[in-house]
This record gives C-alpha cells, structure tokens and sequence, in this order.
C-alpha cells in the first residue's frame, strides 16, 4: 500500500519533472525509492524493485508488473483487454536473498490439547464438560495477509533472518450447535447449545472468529535444490500475534445470522512456532500456538494448529 502512495504521488508530480529531465530519481536514505524514466517511446514509473508502470507514447499498452508477474492493459480494435503474464527474465536465479514471507495464506485451523479441568471443580458448570471445542476443519479457516517483509541476509545471499508484519483472520467453526458466552455478563467462556427454535430452523454454522495482527522471526535457508528456475527454501521460527477484536456467529439454515461481539477472554498476545517448505511462489506451512486461546482459568485450555498454504510474492 506504501508503494502504491508513493507511485501515486510520483505520477502527479511527473508532469512538471518531465519537462527538465529524462530520468528522475527520488532517494530516502541514499536508496533509490522511485526512477521516472522518460524517452521518445514510452514513460516508465518505478518503485523499488517491486512496481512498475510502463506506457507507450499512444496509450495502447500499458505494462503493469506487480514481483514477478505483468499485467498488460490493451487497447485492441474490439475493445480493452487485459493480458496477465509472468516475467520470465525476472525468475531466473539473481543471486539475491528473495524472503517469502509477504502475501497471501490460507490455512485450516484444529484445535489441540484442550483440558476442560477448570470447570470439574465449580458444580455451576457441572454441565459444561462436553468438548465444545471440537471443530469441524473444513470449515475453520485462516486467512493472512501479509503486508511487509523485511530480511537480514548473509554476504553470499543463502540465508537470512526474516520479519514483518500480518493480519491474520481466523474462524474457529464448531462441530455441535453451540456457542460461547461469558458466564454471569464478565466469567469464565461456557457453551451455549443452539436449539432449533419454533419454526423449525436449524442452525446452519457456529463459529468463533479472532483477528490478529502478526509479527514473524524466521530463519530461511535457500537450498542448492531446483525445480526450473525456484529454489527450494526451508523457513522456521516464532510468529508473535497481537489480538485485536474477536466476536461470536451463528447461521440458521433459512439464511438468518445471530452475531456478539466480545473479548471472549481470548489471550492478549500469542506466540507460534512455525515451519515452511516451498519452491518459488508457493510453500506449505504450518502454525503451532504455544499459547493458549483462552486466558488462564478464563476458559478451557486450547492450543490452536494451523496447516496451509502460502503464495509469496503475488
């Protein structure tokens, strides 16, 4: 999004820089952050090594590329159309340490190693020992959009010390007609069965979603292995999360929606362990969440495992 400001800003002021230079460069920190490069042909906008836009003299074609893959805008004698392809030139090995934490993730969330001890010894919850954690996977889970990527990489380039930043969305999708409330307005998290109600409807879906903002410190390793012009990396490490709002929502069958939104107790802060392995644009990954759901003794201890994909880099 910064890169994007920035490309914009650049576009407005190019009308002016134009007329005095064929390139413009504008540095932050003696790095060049945006070149504006213009010549008989064709104006071409960069910034960093990210974007790029490219247009011809007419504004027939214009050349978006976006990492490793150009989107071409054309004007054609049967309308405007757009034409996606991916740089060639720009897969094949640099030498550069390319981190593959930036982009989009999709994982399924299973609950594991939940104790419901906490409510053995109160007889007021001596009805709440069933396992009202237990999800359906199919339908619990997890997308995270990750933003920004930053890499600390060794002098021949193979390894490197990766962080940044995330949003992570995430549903946690019961499997019975449930679903949870504080106990007493501000107590300890208890399941609350869903009952079809007069008119026969049936409850549809019953989930618990939380958002997070997420942090990651990794060690990547590029391998000597290939397959075509991608390496095949290795990454594992810490994913430190902070909770930012979570809420409750049930589905009938005939389309009605109940949603509450609450603190549900849910812990501040979270801390994964995290293992990747992938060639190019694509990894498999998996999250282990070495911190509880809940907050201790504010409802059941649950530690949530995350298994997915990752498309870095789009």
């Amino acid at each position: 999004m910064k890169q994007l400001l920035i490309l914009i800003l650049c576009c407005a002021l190019s009308t002016n820089l134009f007329a005095q230079n064929d390139t413009t460069e504008v540095k932050v920190l003696k790095k060049n952050v945006v070149t504006v490069i213009e010549d008989n042909d064709k104006v071409q906008v960069a910034v960093g090594d990210g974007v790029e836009v490219i247009t011809d003299d007419w504004g027939d074609t214009t050349h978006v590329r976006v990492g490793r893959r150009t989107f071409k805008v054309i004007e054609g004698n049967n309308g405007t159309y757009v034409r996606v392809e991916k740089d060639v030139n720009r897969q094949k090995w640099s030498g550069r340490f390319n981190p593959h934490w930036a982009g989009l993730e999709v994982g399924i969330n299973i609950m594991t190693g939940s104790d419901y001890s906490i409510y053995n010894d109160n007889p007021d919850f001596a009805d709440y020992n069933g396992d009202f954690l237990d999800l359906n996977p199919g339908k619990s889970l997890s997308w995270n959009l990750n933003f920004a990527e930053f890499a600390f990489k060794n002098e021949r380039k193979t390894f490197g010390v990766v962080t940044g930043l995330g949003l992570s969305f995430n549903d946690y999708t019961f499997n019975d007609a449930v679903t949870i409330e504080k106990y007493n307005g501000d107590g300890m998290i208890v399941p609350v069965p869903l009952y079809p109600d007069g008119d026969g409807h049936n409850i549809k879906k019953s989930k618990l979603h939380v958002n997070y903002l997420t942090a990651p410190l990794m060690l990547e390793v590029k391998t000597p292995l290939r397959m075509g012009s991608s390496r095949l990396y290795l990454a594992g490490g810490v994913i430190g999360s902070l909770y930012l709002g979570s809420h409750t929502k049930y589905k009938y069958y005939k389309g009605d929606k109940e949603k509450s939104k609450s603190g549900y107790h849910v812990n501040q802060w979270k801390y994964e362990l995290t293992g990747r392995i992938g060639f190019g644009d694509f990894c498999v990954f998996a999250n282990y969440s070495m911190t509880s759901l809940f907050k201790d003794g504010r409802g059941p201890e649950a530690y949530p495992l995350m298994i997915g994909v990752s498309f870095p880099n789009i």
